[in-house]
């Protein structure tokens, strides 16, 4: 009997290391040589076709609809560089060891395969609306702001700026949304900061309040209320075409990007000992804001930043950079997938959720239904 238990031991003594084999790893071999087998695929993205677009959006039609107006997000991103993105992850998907280690998991209940498919579907839907957006004149606008409005909304702006930059310039959650707020200029990028402020100090408020220099207890709800006029005003000027094909755009963004989270969450654990994984499942948010989106017009470029026009006074990324931004009176938190909504209206969250707004690129503030210009300037990517 004593002899048997020596024997049990020295056998379960040997399996702690196989001579020859690499003794700094752990990880199954399957993933261990996943970036070796995958070093001589070539993922050859799926073209765009517009008619198998169009029927896609028939087919999504139903919940795409379903997602509720306080639910929806901004894609303030380059939508073509995106849905590009997506394109080559979802075909990189497609090569054999790496699409046998999502079977593996679905087989196991933590992933469904059909998000595969998904991720293609909604790619092309992404890209189909937004040039239709585009044709329809959704990123363009003549809109003009009182002047009242205009003063306002500025100093107010400037106040939640400060203090926030003040309290959580070098927070690693909430800088990085700092960050993509200080940048751009125009009426639509400042209602949208104003909505993003909005959001910190509501989740802070506790910090923020003991600011004695900037702080002002009544700016939170000032910084919505004007968003919201600010907003509207925009969005009027806008043909019921541009905005139809704008929502449309904004739902299936909404649903893209969780959905790109399920995928690339995976893809990046499956390929943990692979240095290019994060080139393999990039950041959609450093992909979108890759380019700097069309050049502006003699007109654009001649008016003054801030100037009487949302078109004329951002000058950023517009109808080629596809950073949009549908406006929202409704307002409304939007969720980042798997995650809580922040409080108040146009709140957002990245990618993992909580309670202010993520570090993890989480989509910019403000939603809740009707469709403006965009005229974003060029913005420093978040690290995610």
């Amino acid at each position: 009997m004593a002899t048997n238990k020596k024997n049990s031991r020295r056998q379960a003594l040997a399996s702690v290391f196989v001579p020859g084999t690499d003794p700094l790893a752990f990880a199954p071999p399957v993933v261990t040589t996943l970036s070796a087998q995958l070093a001589g695929f070539t993922a050859e993205p799926h073209g765009y076709d517009p008619k198998l677009a169009e029927d896609l959006v028939a087919a999504y039609r139903p919940r795409l609809t379903a997602i509720t107006p306080d639910r929806l997000e901004v894609p303030r991103v380059d939508v073509e560089s995106v849905s590009r993105a997506l394109l080559t992850v979802h075909a990189l998907t497609q090569a054999p060891p790496l699409l046998a280690l999502y079977r593996g998991a679905a087989a196991q209940g933590e992933f469904q395969l059909d998000n595969l498919d998904h991720l293609k579907a909604l790619a092309l839907i992404l890209l189909h609306a937004y040039r239709q957006a585009d044709a329809a004149g959704a990123f363009i606008s003549g809109a003009k702001l009182s002047a009242a409005l205009d003063k306002e909304s500025a100093e107010v702006e400037s106040r939640l700026q400060k203090v926030c930059e003040h309290f959580f310039g070098d927070d690693p959650e909430i800088g990085p949304v700092l960050r993509r707020l200080s940048a751009g200029t125009g009426y639509l990028d400042r209602a949208y900061d104003l909505l993003g402020y909005a959001d910190i100090y509501h989740a802070k408020h506790d910090v923020v309040s003991t600011d004695p220099v900037h702080y002002r207890a009544t700016d939170l709800a000032d910084a919505r209320r004007l968003a919201s006029q600010m907003l509207a005003a925009l969005g009027a000027a806008l043909s019921p075409k541009a905005r139809e094909a704008y929502d449309l755009l904004q739902r299936a963004w909404t649903l893209a990007r969780p959905l790109y989270v399920e995928v690339q969450e995976l893809g990046l654990r499956f390929l943990r000992y692979d240095p290019q994984r994060d080139a393999r499942f990039p950041s959609l948010y450093v992909v979108g804001r890759a380019g700097q989106g069309r050049k502006r017009t003699k007109k654009e470029a001649a008016a003054p930043a801030g100037g009487a026009s949302a078109s004329s006074a951002g000058g950023g990324t517009a109808t080629g950079g596809g950073a949009g931004a549908a406006i929202g009176t409704g307002g409304g938190a939007t969720t980042g997938a798997g995650g809580g909504a922040t409080p108040g209206a146009g709140a957002a969250t990245g990618a993992g959720g909580g309670t202010t707004p993520g570090a993890g690129g989480g989509a910019t503030s403000g939603s809740g239904g009707g469709v403006p210009p965009a005229t974003r300037g060029t913005e420093t990517p978040a690290p995610v």
